[in-house]
């Protein structure tokens, strides 16, 4: 029974010290990557090549595997840093609570004072922009890439086709379970109502609310609050 104990700690130690040098890995992979994506003339292509690599065995497995356990570390100070190393851009007092999931976190811009809420899913693949002070609650879902239904092989769209990327305004708040279409803008000041889904652009200090999301009021344009309190060290 003793040698039983023994041999499954080992295991389970051997398991737990392997998935976070895959993690780490794969977050140093993704940076370099990053590097690569912000200047392709200063940085050579030979610097992507073990973010290349991994992706090809994973089939893309691995990002989403080291994004989704890193999302789990309770520490706030933790998971940024873990961000910023595959190259997402944060601004300062920025907040990412647990089980964040990004797509392609170096296509991500975060502003200063950004608060980021419970399971929140930012696909950034197509590039995602959110200004100072934004306040997004839990369950949002951004999203940049989707299928197209009318295409016979049930492709993407790419940026050929259409806009993609998704800008978010200084203020605006976001809130529980909202849905966000690829291509949307949403304004500054602006609020989107729990559980809406927006499928086009939100004026600035526009409330909008429903399926499709439509605006049912504005707010004060005279906004001056500011996100700066310290996150929670354990959590």
């Amino acid at each position: 029974m003793k040698y039983f104990i023994e041999a499954i700690l080992l295991i389970a130690i051997s398991y737990y010290i392997l998935k976070w040098m895959f993690i780490i890995t794969t977050s140093i992979s993704a940076g370099l990557y990053a590097l690569y994506e912000m200047d392709k003339n200063k940085y050579k292509v030979v610097i992507t090549l073990p973010y290349r690599a991994l992706r090809k065995i994973c089939r893309g497995g691995e990002l989403r595997f080291a994004i989704y356990e890193i999302g789990t570390i309770p520490s706030h100070h933790v998971r940024k840093y873990f961000y910023k190393l595959m190259g997402a851009n944060i601004g300062k007092n920025a907040v990412f609570h647990l089980k964040t999931k990004i797509r392609d976190p170096w296509r991500l811009q975060v502003g200063k004072g950004v608060q980021v809420g419970d399971n929140a899913e930012l696909d950034a693949r197509s590039g995602l922009t959110i200004g100072d002070n934004v306040n997004l609650s839990s369950n949002v879902n951004i999203w940049t890439l989707q299928h197209d239904h009318r295409k016979p092989d049930f492709g993407c769209y790419t940026s050929k086709d259409r806009k993609l990327s998704v800008e978010i305004g200084d203020r605006a708040w976001i809130g529980s379970n909202v849905i966000i279409l690829p291509g949307v803008s949403i304004g500054e000041g602006s609020v989107c109502c729990a559980g809406c889904v927006v499928t086009k652009d939100v004026a600035p200090f526009t409330i909008v609310a429903g399926v499709p999301a439509k605006k049912i009021g504005v707010r004060l344009q005279n906004l001056t609050y500011v996100f700066d309190d310290k996150a929670p060290r354990f959590y």
